[in-house]
């Protein structure tokens, strides 16, 4: 399975994705591959948010998203 259709996946199952969400899923360049599902049509919107790291520290990271959801020809 390709990086960007578990980006897909997950946004489908969940929502959203973060980059440290996707860094869990072993993806470390997650803005490459959104930029991928771009050109493959697909909408996907970023929002900058504040999470926790590790050590308690807030940072700022981007989420996704698919407005309206996964189109349904990239639906498992």
């Amino acid at each position: 399975m390709s990086q960007a259709t578990e980006v897909i996946e997950y946004i489908r199952d969940h929502g959203s994705i973060t980059t440290m969400q996707a860094f869990g899923l072993g993806i470390t360049r997650l803005a490459s591959r959104v930029h991928e599902l771009r050109t493959f049509g697909i909408n996907v919107e970023r929002e900058m948010v504040s999470v926790q790291n590790r050590k308690g520290e807030t940072c700022r990271v981007a989420r996704y998203t698919i407005p309206g959801g996964v189109p349904e020809c990239f639906s498992a």
